[in-house]
């Protein structure tokens, strides 16, 4: 599943932006404002955000000593209706850099779904020495037993024999959590203490309070699935491959399109039920509202993002997460800079 001046012109400028939009949109607007006001953002912040520029804070989870809360914001100068569209086509791009595959569930998944999905070579011969509790690739449960036990590691094919393993693992674990949601959810054990990514998510749910303040129905969704009925709902799962660190990294994501009845917003939801590399679990929410800018239809775009893992833990003097922490704002504020770019470029055509 990629975003000065002086401190009493920014305060002005803020004092005047809020002036003139308040008579616009004021229902969206004091929502992002007191959203973004909650979550620690400045009045010179948020004068930036009308002015057009991505806003970013990033905080650690001291609690947990492994989790990593980001949120951003930006207004697009489109309908908010053009945003939820590009959003999903932008998810599923592949640009051969970034990202290099992407495929869509059915439901129930069919081997059509995954016929792309491959480990890279080298991620192939690191497999061979893998051990539970000793492995730089996660396949989790009894999958990489089951792995080492059933392929034939002097075929000449051995690395097509391993990524038909993956792609047939992938089908079945889809398919499991579309029928049984989070009591499929996988167990790392690439470490020597096992990960449960159940317990790991529900650790995230629960340290997300404004998603219950704002959007219980949908907390209750997501913590039910598939039991639960959400009207205004899409469901949509699929995996993704792509370079966001040292290694390459394929994850399986749950997504939600979402918009209340009353019609005020739209939310993107993406819940990560695996990744092949350093995260054990990642809840991403992009909200979308409606705005103007000078008589024109915009949309206020905020994202959140809570995520736990290897990378994000202290170490070394706490150099890991600082690379975490920068990681995730430079994935924040490139994805909503990227969205914002595209699509007021497109605009203009």
């Amino acid at each position: 599943m990629r975003w000065r001046s002086t401190v009493g012109a920014a305060t002005l400028a803020s004092v005047l932006c809020w002036g003139s939009l308040l008579s616009q949109a004021p229902d969206s607007q004091e929502f992002v404002r007191s959203y973004l006001a909650r979550n620690n953002f400045s009045a010179d912040e948020i004068a930036e955000l009308e002015a057009g520029r991505v806003i970013t804070r990033v905080d650690a989870d001291r609690s947990t000593g492994s989790e990593i809360f980001v949120v951003a914001a930006v207004k697009i100068l489109v309908p908010r209706a053009n945003v939820t569209a590009y959003y999903g086509q932008m998810v599923s791009y592949v640009d051969g850099e970034v990202t290099t595959g992407f495929g869509r569930f059915s439901a129930p998944p069919a081997i059509a779904d995954v016929k792309d999905l491959a480990f890279d070579r080298e991620e192939v011969e690191d497999l061979k020495s893998c051990r539970p509790g000793k492995c730089d690739i996660r396949l989790g449960g009894a999958s990489l037993d089951a792995l080492r036990s059933s392929i034939d590691w002097s075929a000449p094919d051995y690395p097509e024999r391993v990524n038909a393993f993956a792609r047939k693992a992938a089908l079945d674990y889809v398919a499991g959590y579309q029928a049984r949601g989070d009591a499929a959810l996988v167990t790392y054990n690439d470490r020597a203490k096992p990960v449960s990514l159940q317990e790991q998510w529900l650790g995230i749910l629960a340290n997300s309070p404004l998603l219950q303040e704002y959007t219980p129905e949908l907390k209750t969704y997501l913590e039910r699935f598939p039991k639960a009925n959400l009207p205004g709902a899409q469901d949509v799962f699929y995996w993704v491959k792509g370079r966001y660190g040292l290694a390459p990294i394929i994850g399986i994501v749950h997504g939600v399109l979402y918009e209340p009845p009353n019609r005020d917003r739209t939310m993107v939801v993406q819940k990560q039920l695996y990744a092949s590399h350093y995260l054990d679990a990642s809840l991403a929410v992009a909200t979308l509202l409606d705005a103007r800018q000078e008589g024109h239809p915009a949309t206020y775009m905020l994202y959140t993002n809570r995520s736990r893992g290897d990378l994000l833990k202290g170490g070394f003097g706490g150099l890991k997460r600082e690379v975490g922490r920068s990681q995730a704002r430079r994935a924040a504020e490139e994805t909503l800079g990227t969205i914002k770019q595209m699509l007021e470029a497109a605009q203009k055509l």
